[in-house]
């Protein structure tokens, strides 16, 4: 469900509001979608075009068997020349404006093969304030029942494919604590571990609070982009199963989580200002500021995988 040709099955079937169809005058049906990435345009060129680019946001296996035939897999374990490989051809590239392709084999049981090997894919990159808009564009979507099922298939594919795209630059600012776990010391002197790690497009965050080494907290943070908001957004669950919601931008080299209200269990309202700032490679601070003296501190975090 990720890049156009290696969708392998669509969930939902309702065009989202950003798709575009249209009628071409020799019956074709041509499909627009497009996406606002947070990241510039020769970043998202490399994130398009290249083997390993691919495996950061959209497949865990991806080749270039040729100069220009790109293979991927959905199995962390395929080899290339695999019966479940999915191939595209790239056609043209502008480098870091337009790459055009088309599909050059499917998996086995893939509905319209034939037909979706005539569809030109156009994929635009245009730069658009702090980031690029991602246009991608279908062209030859044959008339007649072959054409409405693909149709079908690619109106939400595409989008899914462009949000995933949009999603993996958007928390690239927690990139560097993706994959590891951090340990540091809370006021109260007991020892604070998260371990985060990437998961359907989030970054999820799981802690333990331990004291003397036995566990007398936890919880899970799941960080998503928002791109009407173009934020990061994240919930907090509790080990009680109390919520927390808030968002986070990046500021520099920094995450700004902005000012928050949070109900103690006591009903008490507490305002706290955070603030994440990467001190060193394997070093960040939390650094919270509030009225309530209790929770103005800076906590370090250091990497301890």
């Amino acid at each position: 469900m990720r890049l156009t040709a290696i969708a392998l099955a669509i969930a939902a079937l309702a065009a989202p509001a950003a798709a575009q169809t249209r009628t071409e005058s020799d019956g074709t049906r041509t499909l627009a979608t497009d996406v606002w990435v947070p990241a510039a345009p020769a970043s998202v060129w490399e994130a398009v075009t290249t083997a390993e680019g691919w495996k950061r946001w959209a497949v865990p296996a991806a080749w270039y068997v040729a100069p220009d035939l790109l293979e991927t897999s959905y199995d962390a374990d395929a080899q290339p020349g695999g019966a479940n490989n999915i191939q595209q051809r790239i056609v043209a590239r502008l480098p870091g404006r337009l790459l055009v392709f088309r599909n050059a084999k499917t998996p086995p049981g893939f509905p319209h093969a034939a037909e979706f090997a005539g569809v030109t894919q156009f994929m635009e990159l245009i730069p658009e304030g702090e980031g690029t808009r991602v246009r991608l564009t279908g062209a030859g979507y044959p008339a007649g029942p072959a054409g409405d099922t693909l149709l079908r298939f690619f109106v939400t594919g595409n989008q899914q494919t462009l949000d995933q795209l949009a999603a993996r630059f958007g928390t690239a600012p927690l990139d560097f604590l993706a994959g590891h776990c951090w340990k540091g010391t809370l006021p109260t002197g007991d020892a604070n571990i998260h371990c985060f790690d990437r998961t359907e497009g989030q970054v999820r965050d799981r802690h333990e609070v331990l004291r003397e080494g036995k566990k007398v907290y936890g919880g899970e943070t799941l960080y998503a982009w928002n791109p009407a908001e173009r934020r990061i957004d994240y919930v907090y669950t509790g080990m009680g199963g109390g919520e927390m919601r808030g968002t986070a931008r990046r500021d520099g080299e920094d995450l700004d989580f902005g000012t928050t209200d949070h109900v103690a269990r006591d009903g008490t309202r507490i305002t706290i200002t955070t603030r994440w700032v990467r001190v060193a490679p394997n070093i960040y601070e939390a650094r919270d500021s509030s009225p309530t003296p209790k929770f103005n501190h800076n906590i370090r975090y250091t990497r301890v995988d």
